[in-house]
């Protein structure tokens, strides 16, 4: 059993509570991380992830705002939970199940920032050390828990069920078999196609007449997603699973039977909660 010291990751990034979202998101987008701790003299107070900027910005108080004149106080989560360095990382994982978040900030006996565990690192924790003790389907959600949307689902549907399932991604679906997934950080570091005007020249009838008109573009599941996803198979040991996820830098996946059909997706935080259980190989 390790302790979270030895597993966490260090040095943190940070942000303080009077900085930019725009510099909190450029932050995650240049360092590759999905959540920034917000200190004051060295002790974290707040968190701010890729899952808050999708969720907030959406709102419509925030929508109408530059991201330059909205400050990461606004939009952190405080107070922030933390673990000691000397904890186990069972008990990391359990922490991280009851409050339902995907990092915490590690501090050390002053309270101060001293690292970060992540959902990352539980996994890469149970790849080392629970081969054979779960098989995917035992771990993975169900097709009745997983978020799963069509082709032409709008953005917003997207968003609404990334919410409703407390879920990080989608599969986009077609005829019963995954042919996409879309993440938060599709969502949250969404850049324009230059190639694209913003809208698509129609035509309209006024009283006879004929008048142009802009029919404006709404991203759909289609335009946000990454084709064909990389699978696993419901049957195989979750530690493969596990693997796949680490060596390829994804965060979840499709799960599949033999026939290829959805049943449902594996992720990440699925191995936290298999650590949290406590039961190791």
């Amino acid at each position: 059993m390790k302790s979270v010291g030895e597993l966490m990751k260090n040095p943190v990034v940070t942000v303080s509570k009077n900085d930019t979202v725009a510099r909190a998101r450029n932050l995650m987008l240049r360092e590759g991380v999905s959540r920034l701790v917000v200190v004051e003299c060295s002790v974290p107070i707040g968190m701010i992830t890729k899952k808050d900027l999708v969720a907030d910005l959406a709102k419509y108080r925030m929508r109408n705002r530059e991201l330059e004149s909205i400050t990461v106080l606004e939009l952190m989560r405080a107070p922030v939970k933390v673990v000691n360095e000397d904890a186990s990382v069972e008990e990391a994982a359990k922490t991280m199940v009851e409050s339902n978040i995907r990092g915490l900030p590690v501090v050390d006996s002053g309270g101060r920032l001293v690292g970060i565990i992540t959902k990352t690192d539980v996994t890469s924790y149970y790849r080392q050390y629970y081969g054979g003790t779960h098989k995917v389907n035992e771990i993975a959600r169900r097709i009745e828990e997983t978020p799963v949307v069509r082709r032409t689902h709008s953005l917003y549907r997207v968003i609404d069920l990334m919410e409703a399932h407390s879920a990080d991604r989608v599969i986009v679906e077609e005829g019963g078999k995954p042919i996409g997934i879309i993440t938060e950080t599709d969502l949250s570091f969404l850049k324009p196609n230059r190639s694209t005007p913003p809208f698509i020249k129609g035509v309209a009838l006024e009283s006879e007449e004929v008048s142009s008109v802009r029919l404006y573009q709404l991203p759909t599941a289609e335009a946000l997603m990454t084709h064909d996803p990389i699978v696993v198979e419901d049957s195989s040991d979750a530690v493969e699973a596990a693997a796949t996820l680490m060596d390829n830098g994804i965060g979840g996946m499709p799960v599949v039977n033999r026939e290829g059909d959805l049943v449902g997706m594996v992720t990440k935080f699925d191995f936290v909660r298999a650590v949290a259980g406590g039961a190791s190989a």
